[in-house]
């Protein structure tokens, strides 16, 4: 059986939908994503709202994954592909293309800075420019186009130095850290970040693109020798020169944040209507009781890969997140729902959009026993998140060959357009339906569901509260024993009520 949201998520939905039309909702909100669709039209025919669901996929183009499938195609052949991408997007209903554009340091578009790139070409020249052509071509279809840099990776395989085609990384090899088998820029040097920006420039200048995205890549995955042993990154003369007194791991968050927020501006000094977004690895940390992280155990990107999305976040220099959200809603060590909501719950109170990145890649691989319906349970129960607004898939050609279903699910859970509409306040005040006020339980660890004012944000005892899109929640709270204070702050007033912890109650 399918898994949806569950008993007491529906049962907190209708209590909610009671409320609002007992008085609290005003004729604007839109408490649910609103789902339109002519019998017979096309889920996204005519010009697409810019407040319509994203519904992305990535074209990969590092080791030819997806685009193009060889590096010695002719320019008709590499247009063919092109055209056929289109159009398998447009039968899958998708309106959206992240193109990698940058896999390491050279480019599948017509640039100045970095040389042509080994998967488009095998004698460095551009006989076809694969950007230019998907941004007039997908425009036409109503397909919006993300350009997909990898900021700081120059080789994704061994290469020494002087085997690399002409580029910045060729002209300064003193920028460059030989790690694992691959080399990478060394983002503590000022002039490396400038080089990202001037190359994220460049592109929205010769570029009409919606959008340009980082993905996770930032210092690099952990490698290690034959023997087992961590290795380590070779940036300690940068640190010495530009580390300030930080620590070597908050230097080098410091350092990415620096870039990201640089390219922010740097897109939106040059195009004001395009948007700047990051697609980081899922779980930002682990919590550990103190450092606000998700209920997970898995990999950290914090603390491996040294960026820290919520410094983006709260510093206002993305557009959008996209988390790649890349388990199962029955995963042991990272449940979909748990990270979806971490996420949910650290954008509140902010101006970033959440699109998820979703493994469609796993239909295929295998590494999913039962993929079937995962897809489409968890772009469903996205859609009630506050600041969910759309979902880019990871395994395109799962999704164009219908490996196990992938396919079908994207078309069918596409079928009917979703426009969100801007949050507007709806008058209610914070109100726990979950528990009375003054309530004895002897459970150390409650579900608090209520309703709120979408519009605000919500925090509860000094932590942020995640909410769906018609401001109603659902958290767990560690109680102490005896009496609880529960204050909720929300547009500048405070609204207590009281749980007692009482384990030893009959």
């Amino acid at each position: 059986m399918k898994r949806r949201f569950g008993i007491p998520a529906l049962a907190l939905l209708f209590a909610v939908c009671l409320m609002l039309l007992s008085g609290c909702s005003s004729p604007d909100s839109s408490p649910v994503p609103r789902l339109e669709k002519e019998d017979g039209a096309p889920a996204l025919g005519g010009i697409i709202n810019p407040d319509s669901e994203i519904r992305g996929v990535w074209i990969a183009s590092t080791w030819n994954i997806d685009y193009p499938s060889r590096s010695d195609l002719t320019a008709e052949q590499l247009q063919a592909e092109l055209d056929n991408i289109l159009e398998t997007c447009s039968g899958l209903g998708l309106n959206t293309i992240f193109f990698q554009v940058r896999p390491a340091c050279d480019a599948l578009y017509e640039s100045g800075i970095f040389p042509v790139s080994q998967a488009l070409s095998t004698t460095g020249e551009l006989v076809f420019d694969p950007l230019g052509y998907l941004v007039r071509e997908g425009h036409m279809r109503n397909i919006f186009i993300h350009a997909w840099v990898n900021p700081l990776r120059i080789t994704i395989k061994k290469t020494a130095l002087e085997d690399l085609p002409e580029g910045p990384a060729r002209s300064h090899p003193e920028w460059c850290v030989d790690y694992g088998d691959r080399l990478y820029f060394d983002c503590g040097i000022p002039e490396v970040r400038e080089l990202v920006a001037d190359g994220v420039r460049e592109i929205v200048e010769k570029y009409d693109v919606d959008g340009v995205v980082f993905d996770d890549y930032f210092y690099p995955y952990p490698a290690y020798d034959s023997s087992g042993r961590l290795l380590e990154f070779s940036d300690g003369k940068t640190f010495e020169k530009y580390g300030g007194g930080l620590s070597l791991e908050d230097w080098r968050r410091e350092n990415v944040n620096m870039m990201v927020e640089l390219c922010f501006r740097t897109v939106h000094d040059t195009d004001p209507e395009c948007v700047f977004g990051i697609s980081p690895f899922g779980v930002w940390q682990n919590d550990d009781g103190e450092n606000g992280g998700s209920r997970t155990r898995n990999f950290e990107a914090y603390k491996s890969l040294f960026c820290d999305a919520t410094a983006w976040i709260d510093g206002g220099y993305i557009d959008y997140i996209c988390p790649q959200i890349y388990w199962t809603t029955d995963s042991v060590t990272s449940p979909y729902e748990v990270v979806l909501d971490w996420w949910n719950t650290r954008l509140d109170g902010s101006d970033v959009k959440l699109y998820v990145a979703h493994a469609s890649y796993m239909y295929g691989e295998g590494e999913w026993d039962s993929p079937g319906g995962q897809l489409t349970d968890q772009i469903e129960m996205s859609r009630f998140r506050k600041y969910y607004r759309g979902s880019v898939s990871y395994g395109y050609e799962e999704l164009k060959n219908d490996v196990r279903g992938a396919g079908d699910e994207i078309r069918e859970v596409y079928s009917s357009a979703v426009v969100y509409s801007d949050t507007v306040s709806n008058g209610c005040v914070p109100e726990l339906l979950s528990h009375e006020d003054g309530q004895t339980v002897r459970e150390e660890t409650v579900t608090l569901s209520g309703t709120s004012d979408p519009f605000y944000p919500l925090v509860l005892n000094g932590q942020r509260v995640g909410r769906m899109k018609d401001g109603s929640f659902e958290t767990e709270y560690r109680l102490h024993e005896g009496e609880n204070l529960l204050t909720f702050a929300q547009n500048g007033q405070e609204y207590t009520f009281t749980i007692i912890y009482e384990p030893n109650i009959e």
